[in-house]
Parts: C-alpha cells; structure tokens; sequence
C-alpha cells in the first residue's frame, strides 16, 4: 500500500511491490497473473476485512441498539461511529493508496466491469449490515437506504482524506465522524421505538 500511495498504480513496479512486501518476483506472478489482478484482490481483501469488522461492531451493539431509545441520538450515533473507526487504524499510506486505487480502477477500461462488479457485491453486503443495524435499533431511513449508504461512503471517503492530509504515510490518522452522525441524526428516523 506505501508503494501505492507513493508511487501510484501506474508508477509502481512489481519489483518495487514484490520489495515492499519480502516477496520474489516470482512469487508475485505465482499468486497473481497481472498488476490488475493484484489491485482487485486488495479491494476484495481490504474490504471483505472492513465489512467483518463492521458486522462484528454491530453484533458488539446489539443490546444497546435493542434498547428504548436513546435519550441523545447524536451522541449515540457518534459513540456507535466511533467505536466503529477505533476497530480499523489506518495509516496516511493506506488512505492514500485506496484512492489511488479506485482512480486507477476508473482509468481502466478492461478493469473498470469487474471493479464495478465487486462493488456491487460489497454495496449489497454494506446495505444488509445497515439493514441490520438500522432494524436492531428499530429505525427507519428517511430516504431510500441505497441513497444512505451513498451519502455515508461519500462522507466517509472526504472524511478519510481530510484526516490524511499532510501526515506521514506510516501516521495513523483520526477520522472524524461529525459529518457522519450529523446526516444520519436527520435521516434515520427513531421515534418507531416503543
């Protein structure tokens, strides 16, 4: 990922990947038959990773998303978020280098269908653990949750850059979840609770 962030896709060499990572060349070309091939198993990793993470933040919560409702939604909400982005520590480098690649998925042709294809095999698995989250607490999205989950990755995605800006790629950076609670304190709706 450092490689990446510092070079991007494009300019990095597997010889400069197989470096970073204590691999041969070989070994590289035994896994993974093209760069494309080795962007793609990062995205289906590193998210597939996150995504557990998130079901095993909200499994963590369910008693407390089941309970009446909270008496300050907002600070709920930034305590679920938070909780949240505190299981995943990211450096400046991995930040970086998750943009990089989505840009480079987007400036290439051949690549873009099966990008777009694992996104959406994700966005469905984010939209059942929102599905989730927003079931166990007995609230309802405002507007259609497709939209939601597009509003949160958005946010999230300037969020993340913000935070890693002017850090040293080796920094953990603190991701603020302010804007984040504040669209989901308006669209979620949790006057359904008993």
């Amino acid at each position: 990922m450092s490689v990446f962030a510092v070079k991007g896709i494009d300019g990095a060499s597997i010889e400069e990947i197989c470096e970073a990572a204590g691999f041969t060349r070989g070994a590289f070309y035994s896994n993974f038959s093209s760069r494309d091939d080795l962007v793609l198993a990062t995205i289906e990793q590193r998210t597939s990773h996150d995504l557990d993470m998130l079901d095993a933040t909200i499994e963590r919560w369910r008693d407390r998303l089941n309970r009446s409702g909270p008496e300050n939604i907002e600070d709920f909400l930034t305590e679920f978020i938070d909780d949240t982005f505190s299981q995943k520590k990211v450096t400046a480098a991995e930040v970086i280098a998750e943009h990089e690649i989505e840009l480079y998925c987007l400036r290439t042709p051949d690549l873009y269908p099966r990008y777009a294809e694992l996104n959406s095999f994700q966005g469905q698995r984010i939209q059942s653990l929102i599905e989730n989250a927003i079931g166990f607490a007995e609230a309802a999205s405002t507007i259609p949750l497709k939209d939601l989950i597009e509003a949160l990755t958005a946010v999230h995605s300037q969020a993340s850059l913000r935070a890693a800006a002017g850090k040293k790629l080796d920094e953990i950076v603190e991701i603020d979840s302010t804007q984040m609670v504040r669209i989901l304190s308006r669209l979620l709706d949790f006057s359904q609770k008993p």
